[in-house]
């Protein structure tokens, strides 16, 4: 399940590089005993102007117990900030840093 999970959060995040036209992209996944790790890469000269409320929307706290209803409803082809606070409800921890060029995204799922 965790495996699957880890595609569709790939999914979300790639769909919002794409949607700055963020093309130039890199990504790394590590599965441990502790969960898993997804680091997200984009080049890009301008930071997205949505970015703050980006990183607030995914830092919402993870909630176990809307999991499963939560993973259903991603995957919308439609975004809008509601996908993004979805993903937030997934996830345990997450950074999002822009430092010019890069913009970098980490993210931390435990298991359920």
């Amino acid at each position: 399940m965790e495996k699957e999970l880890s595609k569709r959060i790939i999914d979300e995040l790639l769909t919002y590089l794409y949607s700055h036209e963020i093309t130039d992209i890199r990504i790394g996944i590590t599965f441990t005993e502790e969960g898993f790790f997804i680091e997200i890469q984009g080049e890009t000269e301008i930071q997205p102007d949505d970015l703050t409320d980006f990183a607030e929307l995914m830092n919402h706290p993870r909630d176990p117990s809307m999991d499963i209803y939560y993973q259903e409803l991603l995957g919308n082809p439609c975004h809008d900030r509601e996908d993004y606070h979805l993903l937030g409800s997934l996830i345990d921890d997450v950074e999002v840093m822009y430092d010019q060029p890069v913009l970098n995204i980490k993210v931390f799922r435990s298991p359920s």
